[in-house]
C-alpha cells in the first residue's frame, strides 16, 4: 500500500493496514510478544490510533492469531486427508516462526482466567479438538484409522503435539517436527 497519512484511509481500510503490518512484522520476526507502543512505533502509528481500531494490545494480537488461523487453513491443499492437513499446517507454521512464537507465548499468557484473550483461547482449542476429532471419525468410517482409536483423546493428544513441536522447532529449528507430527498421525493409521 502506498504511503498515506492514517486519516485518508477509511476505518475497515485502517484496521486491515494496522494487521496486516503487525502480521507481517510478526512473521519477520522483527517483533516478539510486543507491548502496544513497540507496535507503534514498529507501524510508524500513534497506540492510540491503534487503540481506535483494536479494544487493546490483546485484542489486536488475538486478530492476528485468527487471521493466522483464517490463512492456515486456506494455505492448505484441501484433497489430501484430513489429518494429513493438519500435519501440513504445522509444516506451515514452523516456517514462519515469528508468528509461532506470538502464538504460544500469547497463549501461555491467556491462561489466566482475567486476561481478556482466555475464552477466545478455551474456545479455539475446544473447536480445533472436536474439527479434528470429526475428521478422526471420517477416516475410521473409511476404513484409513483405527476403530479402536478414541477420536476425543486423540485429537487432544494431536493438538498437544503440534504445540509441542511448535515450540521445539523454536527452540531448535533444525528439529523433525513436521515428520514427528506425521509419525504420529500414522501411529493411528491402519
Amino acid at each position: 500500500m502506498s504511503a498515506r497519512p492514517w486519516s485518508a484511509l477509511r476505518p475497515k481500510a485502517r484496521r486491515e493496514e494496522i494487521l496486516n503490518g503487525l502480521m507481517e512484522k510478526i512473521a519477520r520476526q522483527e517483533l516478539r510478544n510486543p507491548s502496544l507502543r513497540e507496535i507503534g512505533r514498529a507501524l510508524n502509528i500513534e497506540p492510540a490510533h491503534i487503540l481506535y481500531y483494536f479494544n487493546s494490545r490483546e485484542d489486536l494480537l488475538q486478530s492476528v492469531i485468527m487471521r493466522w488461523d483464517e490463512d492456515a487453513r486456506a494455505a492448505v491443499h484441501p484433497d489430501i486427508a484430513a489429518l494429513d492437513r493438519f500435519a501440513e499446517q504445522l509444516r506451515r507454521n514452523i516456517a514462519i516462526p515469528g508468528v509461532v512464537h506470538l502464538y504460544l507465548n500469547f497463549a501461555a499468557e491467556a491462561v489466566d482466567p482475567a486476561h481478556p484473550a482466555h475464552e477466545f483461547f478455551r474456545q479455539r482449542f475446544d473447536k480445533v479438538a472436536v474439527n479434528l476429532a470429526q475428521r478422526i471419525r471420517e477416516e475410521q468410517a473409511g476404513g484409513t484409522i483405527k476403530a479402536s482409536v478414541s477420536p476425543e483423546s486423540s485429537a487432544r493428544q494431536l493438538i498437544a503435539i503440534a504445540d509441542g513441536l511448535q515450540l521445539q522447532s523454536l527452540v531448535n529449528a533444525n528439529s523433525n517436527s513436521v515428520k514427528d507430527m506425521f509419525d504420529a498421525i500414522a501411529s493411528l493409521r491402519v
